[in-house]
């Protein structure tokens, strides 16, 4: 789990004093800014582990402190977007700007502690850069006249999990009860595992949701070596930067010696 402070990006001070609350009930320290220029000047300073902004502030907004983030090199952390508008423009500029998640305002405060829990426990330091495009692309086929709601279409699917479990649970059952054991083997599972998630991805949301299912199917699976998938999830982007991990992802699973990628590696 992280251990930084977390962020709060918001004009309103009775929205910050909220989403204050809802912070250190999990024991965290919180950091606030009204600006964005602020919330900029913070983040070098402090290195939070979660950020959540307000979309919508006067001068910069959100969007506007996310790419300075990333432009500057300190976009390693989650970002919340928080926003009033129900609207499928607020994710499709809040994914190129580098946004994580996103909550309407309005809604349910257990919501929002729910996404601020997932994000500081689940490893991931933000929204694969691959399934940030895939999500993109998703988003901009979307035609207004087809459109309900953003939560409606970020709304986690059990079924889809449940798909993806059946699935990995029949690979896995005559691999032996000490698959997972070795490194190797773990990577090669993470492989696997997302691709078979991509596969069943239907909407914008569903990639989004990317990170939620990865741990859901772990959690299900409750392999011996479950804590062990934590610290990888952490660099997953370095993981999927590796062909062999993508090679691993497109056959069943299998003992890590039987990939024609691995026989290769001990033939140079």
């Amino acid at each position: 789990m992280n251990t930084g402070p977390v962020l709060l990006v918001d004009d309103e001070p009775v929205v910050l004093r909220i989403h204050a609350a809802a912070v250190k009930q999990f024991g965290f320290e919180t950091i606030i800014a009204e600006t964005a220029e602020e919330a900029v000047s913070l983040t070098r300073a402090y290195r939070p582990s979660l950020v959540i902004s307000d979309v919508q502030m006067p001068g910069e907004g959100g969007f506007d402190f996310v790419e300075a983030l990333d432009r500057s090199g300190l976009k390693a952390m989650p970002v919340i977007f928080l926003t009033g508008y129900d609207d499928i423009e607020i994710v499709r500029g809040g994914l190129k700007a580098g946004g994580d998640d996103f909550i309407i305002k309005g809604g349910s405060v257990e919501r929002l502690r729910n996404r601020i829990a997932f994000w500081l426990a689940s490893g991931f330091q933000e929204l694969p850069s691959d399934l940030r495009r895939r999500a993109l692309i998703a988003a901009n086929a979307v035609k207004g006249d087809h459109f309900s709601k953003v939560e409606d279409h970020l709304t986690y699917s059990p079924a889809l999990t449940q798909r993806v479990l059946k699935a990995v649970r029949a690979e896995m059952a005559p691999l032996g009860a000490d698959f997972g054991v070795r490194l190797v083997e773990r990577v090669c599972f993470l492989g696997r595992l997302s691709k078979l998630i991509i596969d069943e991805c239907a909407s914008f949301g569903d990639f989004v949701r990317f990170p939620d299912y990865i741990i859901a199917v772990i959690n299900g699976l409750n392999p011996v070596w479950k804590r062990e998938m934590w610290p990888l999830l952490g660099r997953f982007e370095d993981w999927a930067c590796d062909m062999r991990f993508v090679y691993a992802g497109v056959e069943p699973l299998k003992p890590f010696r039987e990939y024609e990628w691995f026989v290769e590696g001990l033939e140079r």
